[in-house]
């Protein structure tokens, strides 16, 4: 154990280097007023669902831009009173998946809604980008931070939460947002941008300390990054100040509601010490899970039920 917990103690210690633009604040000021005069323009319609204890709903609402985003949007039958909701996001290349998989949030009373991130399941990608060579998310628009791919999702994301604000059997006071991966990205850029919700539970997450992330990983989005860089070095400047706007260790600081994060120490896709990195850099309420022997994966038994006594205990 004494080498387990002496990486630990590293990784409590780590400090990343901003990277931050001086313009990093006026873009997203700029981008959240642009997203707040666009309308929502939500549509909701039921659908049968073989559990009769749970109402079902398809939701579209008009995403960044107006793309139409999908969503789940689940409601316990038979209650009283406004509800707290849980927000979640996938990871990259997922999606929604099935209404039965948000079952335990539903008997305990909560509300949900689940995200199909843009160009991830039933939600398109309406938006143009001048730069688009790989055919994968995370290199549209790369080269102009207005157009990049994670700028039209985490405030499609903010949206999903203008959505539930509206509801009036909704708590807009308990609002939680969670999510892995590229969720787990999603749902700190949430909690950086937008101090409604309550809680933020990021496992695994993605866009942290990117410079570092982009050293240490083996796997995932960001090799394809690192493939397009290794064809294009010329770009090499321009495509790290892109990613700089939505690099979490740039956005961290602004996060001011309970936060929680789990890391895997055998990671290879978000290997943990950009996630430390992150975390060491916020200053609200904020606990950590380490799995020693754990890689890109929070599927353990001990983990959910560990994030069903946080989510009961603060939401």
């Amino acid at each position: 154990m004494e080498h387990i917990q002496r990486t630990v103690e590293q990784l409590k210690t780590y400090i990343p280097t901003s990277t931050k633009r001086s313009d990093h604040k006026a873009f997203w000021d700029k981008s959240l007023l642009e997203s707040s005069r666009q309308p929502l323009s939500a549509t909701m319609s039921e659908r049968e669902y073989p559990i009769k204890q749970v109402k079902v709903q398809r939701v579209v609402y008009q995403g960044f831009g107006g793309t139409p985003i999908h969503a789940h949007y689940l409601l316990p039958q038979n209650t009283e009173g406004k509800l707290p909701c849980l927000l979640f996001f996938h990871g990259y290349g997922m999606n929604k998946g099935s209404v039965a998989q948000y079952m335990q949030w539903l008997i305990q009373g909560y509300a949900v809604l689940a995200v199909d991130s843009r160009g991830h399941g039933e939600s398109g990608d309406a938006a143009l980008y001048s730069s688009d060579v790989t055919g994968s998310w995370v290199t549209k628009g790369i080269l102009d931070k207005n157009e990049y791919y994670y700028r039209n999702v985490y405030i499609d994301a903010v949206r999903a939460i203008d959505f539930l604000c509206t509801r009036k059997e909704i708590d807009a006071e308990r609002i939680g947002v969670i999510g892995g991966s590229m969720g787990g990205g999603i749902t700190l850029a949430v909690a950086a941008l937008d101090d409604r919700p309550k809680l933020a539970v990021a496992d695994m997450p993605n866009m942290c300390d990117i410079p570092l992330a982009m050293e240490q990983k083996f796997e995932g989005s960001l090799t394809i990054v690192e493939n397009f860089l290794r064809q294009n070095p010329q770009l090499t400047e321009q495509v790290y100040e892109t990613l700089s706007y939505f690099d979490h260790v740039n956005l961290a600081e602004q996060i001011t509601c309970r936060t929680r994060f789990a890391v895997g120490l055998r990671d290879i896709i978000c290997p943990p010490q950009p996630s430390y990195g992150v975390y060491n850099l916020i200053h609200a309420p904020k606990s950590m899970e380490v799995y020693p022997f754990s890689g890109h994966d929070m599927s353990m038994n001990s983990h959910t039920d560990k994030t069903l006594e946080f989510i009961a205990a603060y939401l």
